[in-house]
């Protein structure tokens, strides 16, 4: 295919339509890793990755899988009551996660290691409730294919993050400005995307009924019968090593780590963040899907290992630069966990192949599968040097999200023979 004709096709189109606003919202949280670094420490960014982690598991279930099911309706119609029933069980959860707060607020503040969490453990109900909704109106926007759109969401997002972060002398501590900066990016972003879809959809609400909410939710129930629990241990799975580290190791530890996985994982973030919106849509209609899947798998890999390339050998020198002498160890790590960072970006690239084909069982029981060897490496190599114990945790993790890939591919073989 020749560069005329890529450009002209109509997926890299779609890709390349988000991947321009996604750039500018990962430049600008390029731009402020150097600064942040040196105006915040690694102990407090291991704190707040604490909290930022506790969010993303719990958003998962904000909103029962349905999200990613709302692309998959011939009918709008159809879809929009998803949207709508997501939204409610996101509300829902909010309003549980502020009883649960409310109820075990002594032991769950008891967990974290800074008094300032006292305070700041109110705000994981609003934080589970805005990143779930987000999630599910996002989806919309994507099956409306207003790629544009959806990469300015990201800009705005990552922009008021970002200038919030930055106004250090603002708070009282290093943990309230990075906790401000999050949960401000994430409601201006929200409120941008609620604001879009009221004013070209709220001619839809007239014709919302609970009894179709009830029965859509009902046809799509595999989402969160298996999309769902597999979301919330694959989500806990990629924050295991924050949560493990805050037991067994100081939260200065977790902080390097934390800077290590967000620049490696950032050029990784940009592409995957496009492309993955883009693929699932794509593989829903494409008539080859077996090609394109291996195609979307290899090559990002590829592109992975490339990128990746200098750090796999002057990781430490490279962060020393980038963000400061103190973030040195932040460059070891990253060095160590390159091969399940890559290996991981290039499967979660293609694994909504799953929920296309309706084997969403399959990634529940992998994940499963995956969580209990992790959990059990980390549980019996507490007392080992860390840089070994994450060593193997990489190699071994990285050997499973291949294998991943490779049971998604015969599961895809296998889908195409039973349709003819």
């Amino acid at each position: 295919m020749g560069l005329p004709n890529v450009l002209k096709n109509d997926f890299f189109r779609n890709v390349f339509a988000l991947f321009k606003g996604n750039a500018i919202a990962q430049a600008i949280t390029l731009v402020s890793i150097p600064i942040l670094t040196r105006i915040y420490t690694p102990e407090e960014f291991g704190m707040i990755a604490l909290f930022v982690s506790m969010v993303n598991v719990f958003a998962i279930a904000a909103t029962g899988g349905y999200d990613l099911s709302i692309v998959l309706p011939k009918r709008n119609g159809e879809a929009f009551h998803i949207l709508v029933g997501s939204l409610l069980i996101a509300f829902t959860l909010g309003l549980i996660c502020f009883i649960v707060v409310w109820i075990f607020f002594t032991p769950l503040t008891g967990m974290f290691p800074d008094s300032s969490y006292k305070s700041i453990i109110w705000l994981l109900p609003l934080a589970v409730f805005l990143t779930g909704s987000h999630r599910s109106i996002y989806c919309w926007f994507n099956r409306k294919r207003a790629y544009s759109f959806m990469g300015n969401n990201r800009v705005v997002q990552n922009a008021a993050q970002t200038g919030v972060r930055i106004y250090r002398n603002g708070f009282s501590n290093g943990s309230w400005g990075l906790v401000a900066g999050y949960i401000s990016g994430l409601a201006l972003a929200w409120s941008m995307l609620a604001v879009q879809l009221f004013r070209k959809e709220s001619w839809r609400l007239k014709y919302i009924s609970f009894k179709s909410i009830q029965r859509v939710l009902r046809e799509h129930k595999n989402f969160p019968l298996f999309l769902m629990p597999m979301g919330i241990l694959n989500t806990f799975s990629v924050n295991l090593l924050v949560f493990g580290l805050s037991i067994i190791t100081t939260s200065t530890t977790v902080g390097h780590y934390e800077r290590a996985t967000r620049v490696i994982s950032f050029p990784l973030a940009l592409i995957s963040s496009s492309f993955g919106s883009v693929f699932f849509e794509k593989m829903n209609r494409t008539p080859n899907r077996k090609r394109f899947y291996l195609l979307s798998y290899f090559g990002n890999l590829a592109l992975a290992i490339v990128i990746l390339f200098p750090i796999a050998f002057w990781g430490e020198a490279i962060f020393a630069f980038v963000l400061g002498s103190d973030w040195r160890i932040a460059g070891k790590i990253a060095r160590v966990i390159i091969p399940l960072t890559a290996f991981s970006y290039a499967t979660e690239c293609i694994s909504t192949t799953f929920s296309v084909i309706k084997k969403n069982q399959i990634l529940l029981i992998w994940q499963v599968v995956y969580l209990m060897l992790a959990l059990g490496w980390l549980i019996g190599a507490k007392n080992m040097d860390i840089y070994f114990t994450l060593s193997i945790f990489s190699i071994g993790g990285s050997f499973l999200y291949a294998a991943l890939a490779l049971i998604g591919y015969l599961e895809i073989k296998k889908s195409i023979t039973i349709d003819r």
